[in-house]
């Protein structure tokens, strides 16, 4: 009966082992369905662009590209951020292009002033920025609005 305490230690550090060793397995494999993706805004303060990290699935019914135009449309958890667009503004259409061209639609929302919105110009940049920045495969953005190109390629 003296070996009994090394016999609980060894069953105690044991379960611990394999708790941890199973833990592991399952952020790893939750780590691989997602993707790391920075998303643009401006600030309220000074205007100034900053960064906001998020994870976007790897997979998803409408296509990683088009998940991450929605979550971008949706705005910052930054309270501290603006969005890019007014609230109203959602995403009519989004595909990509043999030649790595993305072409977005945006409802007229989107030309409507928000007090937590870019303006225009700077929200159409940013949106454009933040595509070209995440998705290697896209090297031009062209964006329409209520059905109507806004800009030139870039």
């Amino acid at each position: 009966m003296k070996n009994k305490p090394y016999f609980l230690t060894a069953l105690v550090c044991t379960v611990f082992a394999v708790a941890a060793f199973a833990i592991s397995l399952f952020s790893i494999q939750k780590k691989e369905k997602t993707i790391r993706a920075l998303m643009y805004f401006p600030s309220f303060e000074n205007g100034k662009t900053y960064t906001e990290e998020r994870l976007i699935p790897k997979e998803s019914a409408q296509g990683t590209e088009r998940y991450f135009v929605d979550d971008l449309l949706l705005g910052p958890l930054t309270h501290s951020y603006k969005k890019l667009f007014p609230g109203e503004t959602t995403l009519e259409f989004f595909t990509i292009g043999e030649d790595g061209t993305a072409y977005v639609g945006l409802s007229k929302g989107a030309l409507k002033s928000s007090d937590d919105a870019a303006d225009i110009n700077t929200g159409i940049s940013l949106l454009k920025r933040n595509i070209v920045m995440n998705f290697t495969k896209i090297n031009t953005v062209l964006v329409y609005i209520d059905g109507k190109s806004v800009c030139e390629k870039s």
